[in-house]
């Protein structure tokens, strides 16, 4: 089985069309979503319509995604979540239809698959939404766990670790990537086990725009 793994769109649809294309050529049997539709940019509605529409979908929860949803209940979060990430959560309140947001309500914090050893989280295996595993992180505690397979997003920086046979795996961000300008996914071959972690291009001026609209600084 082949599959692809992404996260961290963060509302960047430019990026993730490039992303979902470059998927499709890669004729893969399931998809893994590893969270943050949500955060920084302007088009969560139709990621959200675009992730419905893909076939053998698994999706969890980003912690955007959960402070979204507590904006939408608590107008003090709403105004310090504009302070450190922008208007974004604040411009799809007053959008985000019902169907986008009862997909939102139903992404789970964490999926496990037994049946294939595989652990999936946005953050860690321990703090599913907000933990930091960076690719300079030492890894050790990850060796006790009983997966031969982990994802994990949050970081928007690709990862490919190998503890005591568990392999770790970020395929970066989709929407935001930090170690270059280039949005990144990755593949996974169970079968050969063989991991890749690729790259795409996009034009980003459309994005550009969209920020100047709003009249925010947020670093791209």
């Amino acid at each position: 089985m082949k599959i692809g793994i992404f996260s961290d769109i963060h509302g960047n649809i430019y990026a993730f069309e490039k992303i979902w294309a470059a998927l499709k050529k890669e004729s893969c049997e399931l998809y893994l979503f590893l969270g943050d539709i949500c955060g920084y940019y302007y088009h969560q509605n139709e990621i959200i319509e675009m992730l419905k529409g893909i076939n053998n979908l698994i999706a969890i929860r980003g912690n955007h995604d959960d402070l979204f949803l507590r904006i939408l209940r608590d107008n003090k979060t709403e105004a310090e979540y504009t302070r450190h990430y922008g208007k974004s959560a604040t411009i799809l309140k007053g959008k985000i239809n019902q169907d986008s947001l009862k997909f939102l309500r139903k992404l789970p914090k964490k999926i496990v698959l037994p049946n294939k050893k595989i652990g999936i989280f946005h953050g860690s295996p321990w703090r599913y939404l907000d933990e930091y595993i960076y690719p300079t992180a030492n890894l050790g505690r990850f060796g006790k766990l009983p997966y031969s397979y982990i994802f994990l997003g949050h970081t928007h920086y690709p990862m490919y670790k190998t503890v005591k046979g568990i392999k770790i795996i970020n395929p970066g961000s989709c929407g935001q990537p930090r170690d270059s300008g280039k949005p990144s996914y990755a593949t996974v071959d169970l079968d050969s086990g063989k991991v890749s972690l690729k790259r795409v291009s996009y034009n980003n001026s459309a994005l550009i725009k969209d920020i100047l609209r709003h009249s925010e600084k947020i670093n791209i």
